[in-house]
């Protein structure tokens, strides 16, 4: 039996199906004793991250401290498993692609840079929030920042300013070309405080 299944068994989960796979982790869904839906993230047996576990738990531990991302259920370092709420949601560019109504994408807007302030304030710089937007999922036309792997303490925080440019500033970017059809060329007013 390997680490995997000795952890869903030491916690009465039972597999679900796999998400997806990366070069450092690899990402399950599990059910867990009381019908709740979790989202497990474990190492990958050739992956030279060997810290991936208690980096991910403890930045996503600060993210939640400020009601940010998914909460964290438990971290097992020897079994090198992160287990974390279940968010059942879209990618932000995907969920862009539907035509959100323009008060919708406004709400959603001010809601992420109010998440992104929040982080610069406790000095957790995420790191991934731009590209295509796969790190920011769409859950009841809000947003839940994910994967806090890569995120960092020791960085100069930068989220608010990232997120300035992935949403608004960017020329060539497909998503500040969608945004500005459906909210017009005027950028709107960030409420963040």
């Amino acid at each position: 039996m390997n680490r995997l299944e000795e952890f869903l068994q030491e916690n009465g989960l039972a597999l679900i199906g796999k998400l997806s796979k990366g070069w450092t982790s690899e990402v399950f869904l599990v059910q867990d004793s009381e019908g709740r839906t979790l989202v497990l993230k474990a190492l990958r047996d050739k992956s030279n991250r060997r810290d991936m576990v208690a980096r991910e738990a403890g930045n996503l531990k600060l993210a939640n401290s400020v009601g940010v991302g998914p909460r964290i259920v438990k971290a097992d370092t020897g079994a090198n498993v992160v287990a974390m709420e279940y968010i059942d949601g879209v990618p932000f560019s995907e969920w862009l692609g539907t035509n959100p109504p323009k008060n919708v994408l406004n709400a959603f807007i001010d809601e992420l840079y109010s998440q992104a302030k929040r982080l610069d304030g406790i000095g957790l710089d995420h790191g991934q929030l731009a590209g295509r937007g796969h790190n920011i999922l769409v859950r009841n036309g809000l947003p839940v920042i994910i994967d806090f792997e890569k995120a960092s303490t020791r960085r100069k925080c930068h989220n608010v300013k990232v997120l300035d440019s992935f949403i608004f500033r960017s020329q060539n970017s497909a998503v500040v070309k969608k945004i500005r059809e459906i909210l017009g060329d005027e950028v709107p007013r960030i409420k963040t405080d």
